[in-house]
């Protein structure tokens, strides 16, 4: 039994040994008896949003089980390890030329970036929901993980989803970058070649010491050698001097968002 499994049936086994009804217990968190009913069929994946609610009614324990054991368990086997520092990490500092960086993309958003990967069917759920999960560390209430992402101003006018996809993308985009632990910066299209161009990275700061992730075609690459770090940290501080303050690029994705509608 996986761990997202294990997760549903307690949720069940909790709610029938208090005696409710998926609709009474529904109303107890404030989500509908269908919405329940749904996760406890497995047919819709358990979130913080939902296991947060149920914590705080009933003081239960799920988003402890849920961070420790579900977070990650369908991703890549090459990624899983990665996974498990980025959970843990009080900074992520990413950077990605081709598409909005996974920890900042909305469900249509991957939806289209993982459908051109082949991904289909029950494969391309599960990959949302895992890309979506992985999200709650910036937006937990004891000690959210700090963003620091650059992205290129390219991405921006990529057609990802097409113009409604992509004006909910850069508009999500806009509103995580007026959060206190996110900053954005966008490498503008007037530069020409610079460090890092050619592929996507991200270190993770775990217990003062730096993890990178290198993405790769075929799989990615986690980085631990304290030499190979030190290069990636030399490669990321580059490629900053090259991106707009975080103000300046604000207000040009929220220019660019406009022009999705």
């Amino acid at each position: 039994m996986s761990g997202s499994e294990y997760l549903i049936s307690e949720l069940r086994r909790v709610r029938e040994s208090m005696g409710l009804t998926q609709e009474s217990w529904g109303e107890r968190v404030h989500f509908s008896a269908k919405h329940v009913g749904s996760i406890e069929r497995g047919e819709r994946p358990a979130l913080p949003n939902y296991l947060g609610m149920v914590d705080k009614v009933f003081g239960t324990a799920f988003m402890k089980f849920y961070r420790e054991f579900v977070i990650g368990e369908h991703a890549p086997v090459w990624f899983k390890p990665f996974i498990e520092y980025e959970q843990r990490a009080s900074l992520l500092r990413a950077f990605q030329p081709l598409v909005v960086p996974g920890l900042l993309q909305t469900e249509p958003y991957a939806r289209a970036v993982l459908t051109t990967y082949g991904i289909h069917g029950e494969k391309l759920e599960t990959a949302i929901s895992t890309r979506i999960e992985r999200q709650e560390i910036l937006r937990r209430e004891s000690n959210p993980c700090h963003l620091a992402a650059v992205i290129d101003e390219a991405l921006l006018h990529r057609g990802v989803g097409g113009p409604e996809a992509m004006h909910q993308q850069l508009t999500a985009l806009a509103e995580a970058a007026e959060r206190p632990n996110i900053q954005i910066h966008l490498v503008p299209l007037s530069t020409g070649a610079y460090p890092g161009v050619d592929g996507g990275f991200v270190l993770a700061t775990v217990d003062g010491r730096a993890v990178g992730y290198v993405e790769g075609h075929l799989r990615g690459k986690v980085v631990e050698a304290p030499d190979d770090t030190a290069e990636l940290e030399q490669t990321w501080e580059a490629i900053r001097g090259y991106a707009l303050p975080s103000h300046q690029s604000l207000e040009l994705i929220m220019r660019t968002a406009e022009k999705w509608t």
